[in-house]
C-alpha cells in the first residue's frame, strides 16, 4: 500500500533523502480485502501425550481458512504451548467458524480437565488501515501474506526508527495511545476471558532460515539467532519493564511432519510507542538491529535469510483472549490481575 506523503496530519518520521541499508518490501492485498481476522487457538501443556490428538482436530477445523499456520514455544512459566495461528480475510467467515458446531464441540471437548492441559483462544479483528508487513525478499510469503494480490517495494521506508509506524496507513492521522488497560470481563472457575484495549500492538516478526547455506546459514546460526533469542527471552520473562504483556518465541512445524528451519515471535505491546521504545533503545533489541547490519549488507540482494513481520495496531471492539485452565501468565492473562 503506498504512503500518502500528503494530507497528513501527523508528519512521516523519514529523515530527509533516507537510503535504506538493505531493500525491503511490502504486501499488497486484493482492494476488497479490507480486514483481517487473526485467530489464536493453543493449549498450554507440561507433557505430549494428547498433542498429537489436538492438533489433528484443530488442522482439521481450520481447513478452510485462508491460512493456518501451527507453532510450538516453551513459555515464562515453564509449560509449552502449542498452537494455530488462523487467518480469516472475511470477518464474518471468522465468526461463522468460532460459533460453529464443529469448533463449539472442539472447544467444549478440550476444555475438559482430564486433558491436563489448558487451552486458550485470543481473537483480533484488524482493518488493514491499521497494519503493515515488511519482507525482506520479493518472493517470501509468510504470515497473512499467504494470501496477498502482490507485492511492493523495493521501498523506502524501512530501515530507520519509526519506519513500522510510518507504513501503517492510519498513522497519518492517529498517534495510536491510550488511556486504556487490559480488562477482565468474564470469570468463572477456571475460565477467564480478557478484553484487549484500544491501540494494543501486536507484532509477529518472523525468521526462515530454510534456504540458507554455507556462510550465511552458519552466520544466521552463530551470529543472529543467539541474539535473537536472548531478545525474545527478555520480552518473554522480562517484558512487563518495558510494557510488553506477552512474547512467545516460536518454531513453526508442519502437523505430523516436524518442525521447520522457521521461527517468529509473537508479542503483544500496550501501545506501538513501547514496541519502538523497546526496539530503538533497549540493549536486547539494539543487539539484535546491529548484529543483523553487521551482516546483511555486504549480501544485498544474494540474502538467503528469509525475514519478515506483520505489525497490527487494534481498534476497541470484540478483540479478545479466552483462556481455561492457563496459568497466569498465558497470553493477555499476563496484562491483569486475577
Amino acid at each position: 500500500m503506498a504512503i500518502n506523503t500528503t494530507d497528513r496530519k501527523r508528519p512521516l518520521k523519514m529523515p530527509p533523502g533516507w537510503e535504506p541499508p538493505v531493500p525491503a518490501w511490502s504486501s499488497v492485498f486484493a482492494e476488497n480485502h479490507q480486514q483481517v481476522s487473526m485467530c489464536i487457538i493453543g493449549c498450554q501443556h507440561s507433557s505430549d501425550t494428547y498433542i498429537n490428538e489436538f492438533v489433528g482436530a484443530l488442522n482439521g477445523l481450520a481447513k478452510n481458512a485462508d491460512v493456518c499456520d501451527f507453532a510450538t514455544c516453551e513459555d515464562k512459566d515453564g509449560y509449552d504451548q502449542t498452537i494455530a495461528i488462523v487467518y480469516w480475510m472475511d470477518p464474518q467467515a471468522c465468526a461463522n467458524w468460532l460459533q460453529s458446531d464443529a469448533f463449539t464441540l472442539f472447544w467444549e471437548l478440550y476444555s475438559d480437565e482430564k486433558w491436563e492441559f489448558g487451552i486458550f483462544r485470543e481473537v483480533f479483528n484488524v482493518p488493514f488501515e491499521r497494519l503493515e508487513t515488511l519482507f525482506s525478499g520479493p518472493v517470501h510469503d509468510h504470515g497473512m501474506s499467504q494470501t496477498r494480490k502482490d507485492i511492493e517495494g523495493p521501498i523506502e521506508h524501512h530501515g530507520y526508527w519509526g519506519g513500522m509506524r510510518d507504513r501503517i496507513p492510519l498513522s497519518s492521522e492517529n498517534a495510536f495511545e491510550t488511556d486504556q488497560t487490559l480488562e477482565v470481563i468474564e470469570q468463572q472457575g477456571n475460565r477467564v476471558v480478557v478484553r484487549a484495549h484500544e491501540n494494543l500492538c501486536i507484532i509477529r516478526s518472523g525468521q526462515d532460515w530454510s534456504h540458507t547455506s554455507g556462510t550465511q546459514r552458519e552466520e544466521y546460526l552463530t551470529q543472529i539467532e543467539p541474539v535473537l533469542k536472548a531478545g525474545m527471552n527478555f520480552l518473554r520473562d522480562k517484558g512487563d519493564e518495558v510494557n510488553c504483556y506477552s512474547c512467545r518465541y516460536m518454531t513453526q512445524f508442519s502437523p505430523f511432519k516436524g518442525k521447520q528451519e522457521c521461527t517468529f515471535g509473537l508479542a503483544f505491546f500496550r501501545t506501538m510507542s513501547d514496541l519502538e521504545a523497546w526496539s530503538e533503545s533497549h540493549p536486547t533489541h539494539v543487539a539484535i538491529f546491529n548484529t543483523f547490519l553487521e551482516i546483511a549488507p555486504k549480501y544485498g540482494p544474494d540474502l538467503q535469510l528469509q525475514l519478515w513481520h506483520e505489525v497490527s495496531v487494534l481498534p476497541a471492539g470484540h478483540q479478545y483472549g479466552e483462556y481455561i485452565n492457563c496459568t497466569e501468565g498465558a497470553g493477555l492473562l499476563a496484562g491483569v490481575k486475577i
